[in-house]
């Protein structure tokens, strides 16, 4: 059985090509009783699963996922809510002193709470020979969300998980090792040598071509995070190494502030859903 598990780690890998076969019904029915046996913060389950299988819900997501088109061709897709709403209405018929939504300990327990129970059905999920890839983009928008998905009050998107039997198989990503992240009794400060080594091995197939798009958006970017000589510095870092790197890309070109909602925008949201630890 261990020899079982770790295969299945060791082959996990994104997918964002699926086929259209279909999931049957009770293969998706094992996958949901593993994601409800998955531990939780008190036990308590503070979060649900939201099904997408209908086509027009499908395409409504995928403007409010970064215009991720795999999405509205995945069998399936999964989007895990902290949910309080539960344990509110059982409140209702038995009284018990419930301050969980004024504890900001507890929102970030259900965050937790969904991605081990997301984790847990998307292991179990490639034991019956179907991939699966985390759409975090799912909290950008996620006041949008929760209306194509008639999400109520106490109640609001974490995380999504597209689902189906791959085309083709995709290869597991490389990832930093354990030399890299685990540390014994204390955190030990890894050298900035062996980190970039690192860094550059996970990432030694990666070969980005500095086009004029590219630098201008880097460039951008650089000079609103900081200043011009830091932007400046960006540029000519990727010129002397006629490269742009994956950080480079993400942070400069990628995950932009535009692409999300704000500070505000998430704090008035959460308190229109009933969460009032902020």
């Amino acid at each position: 059985m261990e020899n079982n598990i770790i295969e299945l780690i060791n082959q996990r890998a994104s997918c964002r090509n699926y086929s259209d076969k279909k999931i049957p019904d009770d293969v998706l029915d094992k996958l949901f009783d593993a994601a409800c046996k998955a531990p939780s913060g008190g036990g308590f389950q503070n979060y649900s699963i939201i099904k997408v299988t209908d086509q027009s819900i499908k395409d409504k997501l995928v403007p409010l996922c970064r215009n991720q088109n795999f999405i509205s061709k995945a069998p399936v897709s999964l989007v895990f809510c902290i949910d309080f709403r539960k344990i509110k209405k059982i409140q209702e018929i038995e009284p018990f002193p419930f301050k969980e939504v004024d504890k900001f300990m507890n929102f970030w327990m259900s965050v937790l709470d969904t991605a081990i129970s997301a984790q847990t059905l998307a292991l179990a999920a490639e034991s019956f020979g179907l991939k699966s890839v985390y759409i975090g983009n799912i909290i950008n928008n996620m006041e949008k969300v929760s209306d194509v998905l008639n999400l109520p009050d106490y109640v609001f998107p974490s995380i999504m998980l597209t689902l189906g039997y791959p085309k083709n198989n995709p290869k597991p990503s490389k990832k930093f090792s354990k030399e890299i992240i685990v540390y014994e009794n204390t955190y030990n400060e890894i050298s900035t040598k062996k980190l970039n080594e690192a860094y550059e091995d996970k990432y030694s197939s990666w070969k980005m071509k500095p086009k004029d798009k590219f630098l201008k958006l880097i460039y951008k970017t650089s000079k609103d995070y900081k200043n011009e000589n830091f932007a400046q510095t960006c540029i000519d870092f990727i010129k002397d190494k006629q490269l742009i790197s994956p950080y480079q890309y993400w942070f400069g070109c990628y995950y932009l502030d535009d692409d999300f909602m704000s500070l505000e925008e998430y704090v008035d949201f959460m308190r229109e859903k009933g969460f009032n630890w902020i």
